[in-house]
């Protein structure tokens, strides 16, 4: 009989956030990851597209990688996967609809060869290395969402996934609540649990919720109805379908990631739209404003979106109206409230009716509130429990909650992104942190930006940049044109004409300095008086501008 082995639990993702959620499990020589997605980055990351997970560590131990396990469709789930497979590939696993969504992501970015996509649903098993793996069915605001039950003979780990326990669901695929309690019976070590909504009081409501405030809302609109959701929320766009058709409204799509993902659900057979009811958003003229709905990115008020665009006046084909009903169907990601407030008070000040989840009914949450989670511990009954998805105050709180439920402080393991939880019979702790780095996508290319780029990138957007060029001979030690200075981005200066003059004397006298001291080397002389320039910006417009200089040399 082979003598048991402890499991390596490693979070790469997740459990400093919300969001970029990855989770690495190892056992002997093998591996497995489940999830692998990105997050938002918000106003302190100026350029940066996305943040994904430090692939390093698997990278490092690429030989024992044996599958990559994906429990649902959101972007904080597969959004990496493509950059994964840049570093390393693995067969992937998951259920139908999120198997099409990575398809979709997987060809945007042409990764073709070498990919092994595998669908499965709550029934399947698979035998992977020392790994027995289950699935079963939860409720979550995208379908197809599974949780995991991994076998091993040390024991049995269960991962929530994203779950909310909706007890009528759109789809009529309720939770499988008598697999989870069959694991509780069969002895859980480990329970995974999803902690987004952990400081939500009672139950999170149904999705059916949204159906009544949204035909309260169409039955109110005595225009266009100008609805925006989560793209990958197929049961709220389904409504939004439902509604149209209700009230003989042809329903317009502003979006291409809405369109993919709509094309690919309704291949797949996910959304039901009648054949005539969508037309193409340059045919909204031809109907009376009260038979148009209008189906539009831009949830969190991304620059780029068709909210966006509208609220700006730079929409191609629709601007905003007094009779319009604009209908803002989600909740803000941690760090976009700002954004999305802004284009609230632009929409309004256009004079459309707008609303959304603090003031009107129009969004319920896909994650369990503090009443579901008591009930997954309670079903489950594991030896430990580990917060996930997502940070501190999250997973504190997760905490709390399994603690109120019986489960010992002890066995509570409160975990960072990068932690090796050592798991065995007798044992659940944190042994050591393999020190995870922040990674930025950054337009096509991605690593770890260093802190003083993004610090210059703030610095830009805060106090703009001063362009200073001089020309200097650097042979006879002398210059031959003075500074010419261009201000951009500063705000507007009093006396300003007296400022420039200053600041040219202030170049002229730092480069004289240089040749005083015998420095003709050009990136020397363009330091200095960066450094000149910047401290004497500081000291007179109390402002601290990128300042650039140039030497031009004949």
């Amino acid at each position: 009989m082979s003598k048991r082995s402890s499991i390596k639990l490693i979070p790469l993702g997740g459990f400093n956030e919300i969001g970029k959620n990855m989770m690495v499990l190892e056992k002997d020589e093998d591996m497995i990851i489940i999830d692998c997605g990105v997050m938002f980055p918000d106003e302190d990351f100026p350029g940066v597209d996305y943040i994904i997970p430090d692939f390093s560590y698997v990278k490092r131990n690429v030989n024992k990688l044996r599958a990559i396990i994906i429990t649902h469709g959101h972007e904080d789930h597969i959004g990496g996967i493509p950059f994964l497979f840049k570093e390393v590939m693995a067969p992937v696993y998951a259920t139908k609809l999120t198997k099409g969504l990575i398809e979709l992501k997987l060809n945007e970015h042409q990764i073709f060869e070498g990919v092994q996509l595998n669908e499965i649903d709550e029934d399947d098993m698979l035998n992977i290395g020392p790994f027995t793996i289950e699935f079963f069915r939860v409720s979550h605001s995208i379908p197809d969402t599974i949780g995991i039950a991994i076998k091993t003979d040390v024991g049995t780990i269960l991962h929530s996934g994203d779950f909310k326990f909706d007890q009528s669901p759109l789809d009529g695929k309720i939770t499988e609540f008598s697999k989870i309690g069959t694991y509780g019976r069969e002895g859980v070590l480990v329970l995974l649990c999803d902690s987004t909504n952990s400081e939500e009081e009672g139950f999170t409501l149904s999705e059916r919720d949204v159906g009544k405030t949204l035909l309260e809302k169409f039955t109110q609109a005595e225009g266009r109805v100008i609805v925006t959701t989560f793209s990958s929320h197929i049961h709220r766009i389904q409504q939004i379908v439902d509604m149209s058709e209700k009230f003989q409204k042809k329903l317009a799509i502003s979006g291409k990631s809405l369109l993919k993902t709509i094309k690919i659900a309704c291949e797949l057979g996910y959304l039901k739209i009648p054949e005539d009811l969508i037309i193409p958003i340059n045919k909204i003229d031809e109907y009376p404003l009260k038979k148009i709905t209008i189906l539009a990115t831009g949830t969190q008020g991304e620059p780029l979106s068709a909210l966006y665009k509208m609220a700006v006046n730079e929409h191609k084909r629709i601007q905003i109206m007094k009779s319009d009903m604009v209908i803002i169907s989600a909740s803000p990601i941690p760090g976009n409230e700002k954004a999305i407030a802004n284009i609230i008070n632009m929409l309004i000040k256009h004079g459309a009716d707008v609303y959304y989840e603090s003031i009107a009914g129009v969004h319920v949450s896909g994650h369990a509130a503090q009443e579901e989670i008591k009930m997954m511990i309670n079903l489950v009954r594991p030896r430990y429990f580990i917060p996930i998805h997502g940070d501190n105050m999250h997973k504190v709180q997760n905490g709390k909650i399994a603690q109120e439920v019986g489960i010992p402080e002890e066995n509570i393991v409160i975990a960072q992104n990068g932690d090796v939880i050592k798991i065995n019979s007798n044992l659940c702790r944190v042994s050591k942190n393999i020190d995870t780095r922040t990674i930025y996508v950054d337009g096509l290319g991605f690593g770890d930006i260093d802190d003083i780029v993004l610090r210059d990138r703030k610095l830009l957007s805060r106090d703009g940049v001063v362009l200073n060029i001089i020309g200097v001979d650097l042979k006879k030690e002398e210059i031959f044109c003075e500074p010419d200075l261009t201000f951009k981005g500063v705000t507007f200066l009093e006396n300003f004409d007296s400022i420039i003059k200053e600041c040219k004397n202030v170049v002229t006298e730092a480069v004289n300095n240089c040749f005083k001291n015998n420095i003709t080397t050009a990136s020397t002389i363009e330091k200095y008086a960066n450094d000149r320039l910047e401290k004497y910006l500081i000291k007179k417009i109390r402002l601290k501008p990128v300042v650039i200089t140039k030497i031009l040399s004949n």
